[in-house]
């Protein structure tokens, strides 16, 4: 059974305000002893890849941490819907991106890159950024997803546009330095973005030696980052969390299923099948219309292949929350891990991927990684797989402040915490 108010009414998330976090008391604090959350995220990094690639540093701070067997993305399992989960720890049918690209039916809009970033509209519920801002927090971002946006007419202290071209070098210094200068300028919660595993994964696939040495890469990155964090007497009272937004499988040009034919061009609207990359093979499809369109496709397609399946609005599986009232699908084909859907007769534009995401989040090769470290996570643990959503509600509690409503359980929260969380 769905919850549609459950951001709003979750007892167990506002007790875990009311005793969790209490507003600051550590202003009489040094700054060096106040606590502070640097948030890492790595996308594309499948939770099973720090084991097997050259990843020292990553290694040794789960050994002083907390690792998790694997941290379930929402679905779907892309990269903009993730990011904006863990930041807000939301499920997608509450904060509004379901996609990469979403669709709002009740705007007749589709979400660009070019303008959406910063378009308020978009983005929903609370990150944790704003929290801390409205704690008197400061906070700085680099390139997470919806910090370019204004949320409750704020913005992180710090934040900048994307700029995917922006060395990590670059990104690494200028994260350390924003604790540099005036202590009362240093921010108490941060974040940083890198691409670079998901980026080689694709084209080169999850299990490449190229994907391997993006991992040794950004391995690096945050080894400076923990050094830089050690250098300024900050690590101690620092909790770092490292997090992927999703995993990856492996796709094969072999395993595409051409179901064009069974959709209608012209009454139809699939975000998947549009724009320059419309004729690329896709894990999935969101597809909006009017209900005889809809009926006809989904009768079409819901026996065509073994290896997809179809789901019309509110027949999807409840784990998958994203049936968001005004951006949901009116139908959703997902095909499983390895295969990728297509339409020839849309455009035979785009490129085949050797890595692919966006398959059910439960699937394996989804799992993302999970590893955080400092003040308030035990020394040397595994946790078992939990969803994302949880993750906001760490930063909150490591901060200090009461979070905002959420789609978190505040009892997994405290078992991954070893109770420095309260779960009630």
């Amino acid at each position: 059974m769905r919850h549609p108010l459950r951001l709003i009414l979750s007892a167990a998330s506002l007790l875990l305000a009311a005793t969790c976090a209490t507003p600051p008391k550590d202003t009489a604090l040094a700054p060096q002893d106040q606590p502070r959350v640097l948030m890492i995220g790595l996308d594309g990094l499948r939770a099973d890849l720090p084991g097997k690639a050259e990843a020292p540093n990553l290694q040794a701070l789960a050994a002083r941490g907390v690792q998790a067997e694997a941290m379930y993305p929402v679905m779907p399992s892309k990269t903009f819907v993730n990011f904006y989960s863990l930041a807000t720890g939301l499920y997608p049918e509450h904060h509004g991106m379901v996609a990469n690209a979403p669709y709002d039916r009740e705007l007749d809009e589709t979400f660009t890159n070019k303008t959406g970033p910063q378009d308020s509209r978009w983005w929903g519920g609370e990150p944790i950024w704003i929290t801390a801002e409205k704690h008197g927090l400061k906070s700085a971002i680099m390139f997470w997803l919806g910090s370019e946006a204004e949320i409750e007419g704020m913005h992180a202290s710090r934040w900048s546009p994307y700029e995917h071209e922006k060395p990590y070098q670059e990104r690494v210094d200028e994260v350390l330095s924003w604790f540099d200068g005036d202590p009362a300028d240093w921010p108490r919660f941060a974040a940083v973005y890198f691409d670079r595993v998901d980026t080689a994964a694709h084209y080169f696939g999850p299990d490449s030696p190229e994907a391997a040495e993006a991992v040794a890469e950004v391995d690096n990155y945050v080894g400076q980052l923990v050094e830089g964090l050690k250098a300024r007497g900050l690590l101690d009272t620092t909790t770092i969390i490292v997090v992927a937004d999703h995993g990856m499988s492996l796709a094969t040009e072999d395993k595409v299923i051409d179901i064009g034919a069974m959709l209608d061009q012209d009454t139809l609207i699939i975000p998947q099948f549009s724009g320059k990359y419309g004729g690329s093979p896709q894990p999935f499809i969101q597809v909006y219309g009017d209900e005889a369109a809809i009926d006809t496709a989904y009768q079409q397609l819901k026996d065509y292949n073994p290896h997809i399946k179809v789901w019309k609005r509110g027949e999807m599986p409840d784990y998958y929350h994203f049936d968001h009232p005004t951006r949901g699908p009116d139908m959703f084909v997902l095909a499983e891990p390895g295969w990728n859907v297509r339409a020839v007769k849309f455009g035979s534009g785009g490129m085949f991927m050797k890595g692919v995401h966006g398959y059910d989040n439960h699937a394996p090769d989804m799992a993302a990684t999970f590893i955080g470290a400092g003040p308030i996570f035990p020394k040397g643990e595994i946790a078992k797989p939990f969803e994302n959503v949880n993750v906001y509600m760490m930063a909150a509690c490591a901060l200090g402040i009461p979070p905002a409503p959420t789609d978190g359980d505040p009892a997994v929260v405290a078992k991954i915490t070893g109770n420095r969380c309260p779960a009630n």
